[in-house]
């Protein structure tokens, strides 16, 4: 007898939506554009009408730029699965985790927005940044550069028992340094920014080990397709910048924005995260903050007029994966 599990289901809901995609490509290619914007929806929500799948069809869409579609989506998963306003201990949470971001003094891109997720059944917190835009990628029509970093909280809500932070498509642990760090300050974890690229790094960032792989920019900088030391990865980055300058130095946005076509300090001066940058001023003013299973959705929904890159949601597959008390 086979057996299905939560997980296998999402996969199976996952490839569904890549199959509808493909679908709507290939009518559009046959019927014209009007009727590949339209299948995809209407059979989604003949197959599967839950939070989950409307959420990720949403999150598909927008990884197309289909803005107008995602936001259709958005708002079916919020009216099936609503956020909610935080309630006052959940607003000492969100206060009490709050990163403390540090960047470079000469970091050119200013921290615009910020939102707080809080799960409601896990023991997770998201916090979104939102810089101004990203030195690489003048051209890419979002408005900003999203970034983020989680945490979970003990079962007593008073300390912190992991920390990850968002890292170019990579999600960073950090370890007892990190923690050690953050109980030192009040429970605040440290975040180190990257200059200009916003790659978010916990405290102990220079021996955590990652894979490069061929499609970053920097690849010829570094070994790729192996582990190799954040620390490693950086010097590379910073040489990439230093030398080659950025991504697109040329193009005519840049151009108009004035942006810094190479990082112009020296190697200590790019790894000096010494700038501090106070989150919670942002949280104070906006109050960018809601209990929620789905980021994307509400942060499209309820808290950002404008485009942004959805990222990776949660650290863990939290709809399926129990943590132990």
């Amino acid at each position: 007898m086979l057996s299905f599990t939560s997980s296998h289901l999402t996969s199976a809901r996952v490839g569904l939506v890549v199959f509808l995609f493909a679908s709507a490509s290939f009518v559009g290619n046959a019927q014209g554009p009007s009727a590949a914007q339209s299948l995809a929806p209407r059979e989604a929500q003949r197959v599967e009408e839950t939070a989950e799948f409307h959420h990720q069809l949403g999150v598909a869409y927008h990884l197309r730029r289909s803005l107008e579609d995602a936001s259709r989506e958005y708002t079916r998963a919020l009216e099936l699965d609503p956020p909610r306003d935080l309630a006052d201990e959940e607003w000492q949470l969100a206060r009490r985790f709050a990163p403390r971001v540090y960047v470079t003094p000469s970091e050119f891109f200013p921290l615009k927005d910020f939102a707080v997720i809080l799960h409601p059944t896990e023991r997770l917190i998201a916090y979104h940044f939102f810089w101004e835009d990203d030195i690489d990628f003048p051209e890419d029509n979002d408005p900003c550069d999203h970034e983020l970093m989680w945490v979970r909280y003990s079962p007593d809500r008073m300390s912190i028992e992991k920390i990850w932070t968002y890292f170019h498509g990579r999600m960073l642990a950090g370890g007892e340094a990190a923690l050690s760090d953050a109980r030192r300050n009040l429970m605040r974890p440290r975040v180190n920014v990257q200059w200009g690229k916003h790659g978010s790094m916990p405290a102990d960032w220079e021996e955590l080990m990652i894979i490069a792989d061929r499609g970053d920019a920097e690849n010829k900088y570094y070994p790729v397709d192996r582990p190799i030391s954040l620390k490693l990865y950086n010097e590379g980055t910073f040489r990439k910048l230093s030398e080659e300058g950025r991504r697109l130095a040329n193009h005519p946005l840049g151009r108009r924005a004035g942006w810094p076509k190479k990082f112009s300090g020296t190697w200590n001066d790019f790894i000096n995260f010494s700038k501090i940058i106070e989150p919670l001023d942002l949280l104070d003013k906006h109050k960018m903050a809601a209990v929620s299973r789905w980021n994307s959705a509400t942060l499209n929904q309820h808290f950002l007029r404008y485009n942004f890159r959805p990222k990776t949601e949660w650290p863990v597959e939290v709809s399926h994966v129990r943590f132990q008390d």
